[in-house]
Order: structure tokens, then C-alpha cells, then sequence
């Protein structure tokens, strides 16, 4: 009986160890709901999470926060489990919630890096499709690190420490360099086209980004975009006004191509900033075929484009009269009678030169205000209400006349998103995860994007 009262105790000793060991070596420890900037788990730094993500009823977004240090680079990186059919991303946002950059969108691992200006920062875990009314779940591990800019060698036991010099350009690197932070930003004009610019890194750092600053006014339309793109290279642009709050962003100009372009309608007077990157998507061992060219422009809103100017005519040359004078003759026999002509009349008629048909005149460029709004219609009845707006959706924007893309942002904790296009036709919104398109006409709009809810749903 004694032995039976000792072997119990062991065996459940054993069977306490065995579920101990047969747990699931990763446990979720992001604390729900985080699923708007307001509700943002804050991380250390470094720091590593947990975390699931699935996309439905309504797309599960997560967001984090981490403190930087200016002028030091970071990574986030993702390494995502689970069936493998939902596909997640990192986003990153400043301080003021303005997009910075974002890794590209994986079902295994993802990673993006990222240069500190500011000392707070906000990641976000995004879903990115497919696009199915089916459940789809993954989880995933969200670590947080710095980087080191520059290799420090470590001394030996008996060197003797040598005076760092101050940083040197790489071979290569372009004319603005060092131009890597608000501080360094190179000035540049409006009207130029800057060629020969790369992303060759400044005095050994492992990643190069481009600040330069431009001088504007008021109510004038400035627009930059990167051109001349190197095979495989694929930009970015950020703007910021002069006390370095975003303003806004853009990646592509339209779904494969590569080139940047953002405008802006400057409010005020000052120096406005534009940071050239390439989030992190370009490997360090090929920067050295990494160029680019930018190009500024301004224009002011509602101001036709002139017409082309026709060059005059050159002036007819005024012929000159023949001499009929008569060569003097002797005659010895009285000269011949002349006959004389029949009178004839001269007929003058004057031909004028029709003028060059005016050119069409290209529209002013105007501004259309646009409020969308993007809700899960969980109970069907094809209006939004209380919780069911979208969060964390990339809209695009695109001028029907051009067919560029002119603007483009996230829907917020409600599913809200309000900006103003300027276009000179009518305005095209796109919704890339949701694969919707929808033309605006008119000066302004509320549009509603209704995500209809699968039959049978609760």
C-alpha cells in the first residue's frame, strides 16, 4: 500500500511534465484591443511580441509603439506561422502617425528597416489578403532591434585606442552626400532635374536615405517624384513641412511603376522637406547600381498653361527690278516702226496665310475633397453602423484625365479616410486589398465602400 501511495504522486509528477513540455513554445502576449494608434501596446526596445492576426469579421490590425534614439537605424522583422494563406506586413509611422515605410507583404517572414528622426515610433501588423470571405488566421513573431550604422572594430589587449575620424563617403556615393537626416538636407530648386543620385551609404552605414529641402509659399502646387529608376530599385518619397511633421507619402506612382511622386499645396512659407528612400527593399551588395534622378516642380493652381507662341513668318525679299534700259544701236536706214502691244491687264489678288489652329488648353489642375468611409456590413443591412468601419486600409488615388496617381492614405480606427486630390480630371479611388475602384465625379464627395458580409453570417 505504501508503494502504491508513492508511485501515484510520481506519475502525476511525469504527466505534469509531460503537458509542461507538449505547451506551445510561443504564447500570444499582445494585449487586445490594440487594433487603432490610440490602443497601441507600447514594446521595448528591443523588444519581441506575440501575437495572431486573422481577417475576419473585419480585418485584425495590431498596433505598437517603441522609443528610438535619433540618428540610430532599426528593424522589425516578422516571422509568421499558422496555414500559410494569410499574408501580414509591417507599417511604420512617425511620431505624428504620418507613414513612414513598410516591408513588403509575406506569409513566412517580412522585414523592414528604418532610419530614427524623432524618438517614437508606431508598427503596425497588417493583413494584406488575400481577398476572401474566408477565415483566415496566422500568428506571428514581431521582434524590434536597433542596428548598428557603423562597425566598431574591438581593440586588442594591448592596442592602443585610435581617434575616430570623422565619416567618409563610400566610392561612389553621389554630390549631397552626407544628406542623411533634416540636419544635412541638400537644397535644391524647383524646375531642375537632378540625375545621378544613389543610395550608396555615408561613411560605412549599412542603409542610405536622402533628405533634401526645398523653399516654398503659399497656395503654390509643388509636386516632386524620382525618375531614371535603376533596374530593380524601387523608391519612396516622404514630405515634411518646415517643423518636420509628415505630411504625407507615396510608393508607387501607379501598380508597377516604381517611380514616387507626391503633391502638396503648401500653406505656408519655408522650407519643406522630402525624404528619397528605399525602405530597406534594396540589398546593400547592389547600391552601387542603385541610382535615381529627382525633379520639383511648381505651378500655380488655376492658372491655364499658356499656349504655344507660332513663329512669325520670315519676311518675303523684295525682288530686284531688272534693267529694261535699251542697248543703244546705229542704224543706217530709218529704224522699223514698232508694233504696239495690246493693252493688258495686271490682276493682283491678295492670299492670306490662315492662322495655326490654337493648341487645346490642359486643364487647371483642381482640388476635389473626398470622405470615405469603409465598413463591414456584419448584419446586412447595407448601411454603416456602430463598429463596423475598417481600419488600416491603403487607398489610392488617381486623376482619370493623366492616370497618375495623385494621393493616398489609411482609413483610421473607424474606417474613416478624408484628403483632398488634385486632379484635372475626375478622381479614380482604388482599394488594393479589396481589389474595389470606384470613379468620384462632381467637386466632392462622401463615398461609402460596403464590405458585404458572407451569406448565413450572424
Amino acid at each position: 500500500m505504501a508503494l502504491g501511495v508513492m508511485v501515484i504522486p510520481l506519475l502525476l509528477a511525469l504527466l505534469a511534465y509531460s503537458l509542461s513540455i507538449a505547451a506551445p513554445l510561443m504564447q500570444i502576449s499582445e494585449s487586445e484591443p490594440n487594433n487603432t494608434f490610440e490602443q497601441a501596446n507600447s514594446l521595448s526596445m528591443p523588444g519581441t511580441v506575440y501575437g495572431v492576426a486573422y481577417n475576419q469579421p473585419i480585418t485584425e490590425t495590431d498596433f505598437f509603439t517603441t522609443t528610438t534614439t535619433p540618428g540610430l537605424n532599426y528593424r522589425a522583422t516578422l516571422h509568421i506561422g499558422g496555414a500559410g494563406t494569410l499574408l501580414l506586413k509591417i507599417v511604420i509611422y512617425d511620431h505624428n502617425r504620418a507613414y513612414l515605410t513598410n516591408s513588403s507583404s509575406s506569409s513566412t517572414y517580412a522585414e523592414v528597416t528604418w532610419p530614427a528622426y524623432g524618438s517614437l515610433y508606431y508598427i503596425e501588423v497588417q493583413p494584406s489578403g488575400p481577398a476572401t470571405t474566408t477565415l483566415l488566421t496566422a500568428d506571428y513573431v514581431l521582434d524590434v532591434f536597433q542596428i548598428a550604422a557603423t562597425p566598431t572594430p574591438t581593440p586588442g589587449p594591448t592596442s592602443t585606442p585610435t581617434p575616430i575620424a570623422s565619416p567618409t563617403p563610400l566610392a561612389g556615393a553621389d554630390r549631397f552626400e552626407p544628406n542623411y537626416d533634416f540636419d544635412r538636407a541638400a537644397t535644391i530648386a524647383t524646375g531642375v532635374t537632378y540625375d545621378n543620385l544613389n543610395f550608396i551609404p555615408w561613411g560605412g552605414a549599412t542603409e542610405d536615405n536622402d533628405f533634401y529641402k526645398l523653399w516654398v509659399k503659399p497656395r503654390l502646387l509643388y509636386t516632386c517624384e524620382t525618375l531614371n529608376l535603376s533596374p530593380g530599385l524601387d523608391t519612396n518619397i516622404i514630405i515634411y513641412d518646415q517643423n518636420r511633421n509628415g505630411i504625407g507619402g507615396n510608393d508607387d506612382v501607379t501598380p508597377g511603376d516604381y517611380r514616387s511622386r507626391i503633391s502638396y499645396l503648401s500653406t505656408y512659407e519655408g522650407w519643406l522637406y522630402v525624404l528619397v528612400g528605399h525602405g530597406g527593399r534594396f540589398p546593400y551588395a547592389e547600391v552601387a547600381n542603385s541610382t535615381y534622378s529627382l525633379r520639383c516642380t511648381v505651378e500655380v493652381p488655376g492658372l491655364p498653361t499658356p499656349a504655344p507662341t507660332a513663329t512669325p513668318r520670315p519676311p518675303t525679299a523684295t525682288p530686284v527690278p531688272k534693267d529694261w534700259t535699251p542697248t543703244p544701236e546705229t542704224f543706217t536706214s530709218p529704224p522699223p516702226t514698232a508694233t504696239p502691244l495690246a493693252s493688258a491687264e495686271l490682276s493682283v489678288r491678295l492670299i492670306s496665310t490662315p492662322a495655326p489652329p490654337s493648341p487645346e488648353a490642359t486643364p487647371a489642375p483642381r482640388f476635389v475633397p473626398l470622405d470615405i468611409l469603409v465598413y463591414y456590413d456584419a448584419n446586412n443591412d447595407r448601411s454603416p453602423g456602430a463598429g463596423e468601419g475598417v481600419a488600416g486600409l491603403r487607398i489610392l488615388a488617381y486623376d482619370t484625365l493623366t492616370g497618375e496617381q495623385v494621393t493616398e492614405g489609411v482609413t483610421d480606427e473607424v474606417g474613416r479616410l478624408r484628403f483632398t486630390a488634385a486632379v484635372r480630371g475626375a478622381v479614380r479611388i482604388f482599394v488594393p486589398y479589396l481589389g474595389i475602384g470606384r470613379v468620384v465625379e462632381g467637386e466632392g464627395a462622401s463615398v461609402y465602400i460596403r464590405i458585404a458580409a458572407p451569406t448565413g453570417s450572424p
